[in-house]
């Protein structure tokens, strides 16, 4: 009898390690199958406004540093305010290479705004949101995020900070440089917001000032 209660007990043990063991290597499994799903569009949130931190965003670890590489660079030389939608490993010169205050006006209307441009990788770095705002389209930023959603009535914009990939109307394209966060700001290049949201900024050095005309076909 003794021995029947001993080897139920053993029983029992070997049952519950077993047990503990299948329980692991399934949440382990079920772990490996959200980390590794394919991540959801940038825009999949649920409607959170940008004072919002919990919003949602869903990616997969290799979508989080998304980045074009020089090997897929092309030979045209890349311009501070045409948006060619490519990698350039070639650039023209700037404007000016120092960070200052300038003015951003859209011409045929009385909008303006004073803000800090900064140049960085061969282009001109503007604040986003901002930006975006003035050129009459909605701009929301997700903080926990670092994702900044722009959307006009043609065109919708999505970038991310750390990558040099834009959502061009839900298509992955190139930016030219990557962005970054700072100063509770998303800095983008000047060329793919103004281009994307269908205007092209001309510097006037006279009075430190970007003037933004409506593209033409």
């Amino acid at each position: 009898m003794k021995m029947k209660k001993i080897s139920l007990v053993v029983v029992l043990i070997l049952t519950g390690f077993i047990t503990n063991d299948v329980v692991v290597h399934a949440d382990d499994h079920e772990h490996k199958d959200k980390k590794h799903e394919k991540y959801k569009e940038y825009k999949d949130y649920k409607g959170h406004d940008d004072d919002d931190d919990d919003e949602k965003y869903y990616y997969d670890d290799e979508k989080e540093g998304e980045t074009y590489y020089f090997q897929d660079a092309v030979s045209t030389k890349g311009t501070w305010n045409i948006w060619t939608r490519t990698v350039a490993a070639d650039k023209e010169v700037l404007p000016f290479t120092s960070s200052q205050k300038v003015t951003l006006k859209v011409e045929g209307t009385n909008k303006e705004l004073s803000f800090f441009v900064i140049p960085k990788d061969g282009e001109l770095f503007v604040p986003g949101k901002a930006v975006a705002q003035v050129l009459g389209a909605k701009a929301t930023f997700y903080k926990a995020s670092k994702i900044l959603d722009i959307q006009n009535e043609a065109n919708e914009l999505i970038y991310r900070a750390g990558t040099n990939v834009v959502y061009d109307n839900n298509v992955k394209t190139p930016s030219p440089a990557q962005v970054f966060y700072m100063n509770e700001e998303l800095y983008v290049p000047i060329s793919t917001i103004t281009n994307g949201l269908g205007y092209i900024a001309e510097w006037q050095e006279n009075n430190q000032t970007f003037v933004c005309q409506p593209i033409t076909n």
